[in-house]
């Protein structure tokens, strides 16, 4: 299996209702291809890792680089050689990081932005974040 990460800034305001929207339909796209993986949105930034098939993979990355709704793209992390998936509970869990959080959460979102107000964020620390929000007591999906 095969994994990447990736961080990109939306390009128009996302409502509520656009992210469910975006959420069913990835959902259902993921779904098809076997990619399991996680979305945290933190207006203006996507932050998500996406795993499954290579050949799956590949084509949702061509998709995603493509896609007019989001810019600058940029592939923190990958692995090629995944042997078990780390987010498998997970067709495209998504979590909707900034104001009103639940304690726990609220660390995770003040390393989010540190993180992402670098030149480059470090795919590493970036990797472990996620792993980090997988493995909260009782982490749940906003939509």
């Amino acid at each position: 299996m095969k994994q990447f990460a990736y961080v990109s800034h939306q390009v128009h305001d996302f409502s509520d209702d656009d992210l469910r929207e975006l959420m069913r339909l990835a959902r259902k796209k993921n779904k098809e291809l076997g990619l399991t993986g996680l979305l945290l949105f933190d207006h203006p930034i996507f932050f998500q890792v996406l795993e499954g098939p290579p050949d799956s993979i590949d084509q949702m990355c061509a998709t995603l680089q493509s896609d007019e709704r989001h810019r600058d793209m940029d592939i923190i992390y990958t692995n090629d050689d995944l042997a078990v998936r780390e987010f498998a509970r997970w067709h495209m869990g998504c979590k909707i990081l900034g104001n009103g959080l639940p304690g726990d959460y609220k660390d995770l979102d003040n390393r989010v932005k540190k993180i992402f107000s670098a030149a480059k964020p470090s795919g590493e620390l970036a990797h472990q974040l996620l792993l980090e929000f997988r493995d909260m007591k009782n982490s749940f999906v906003d939509i």
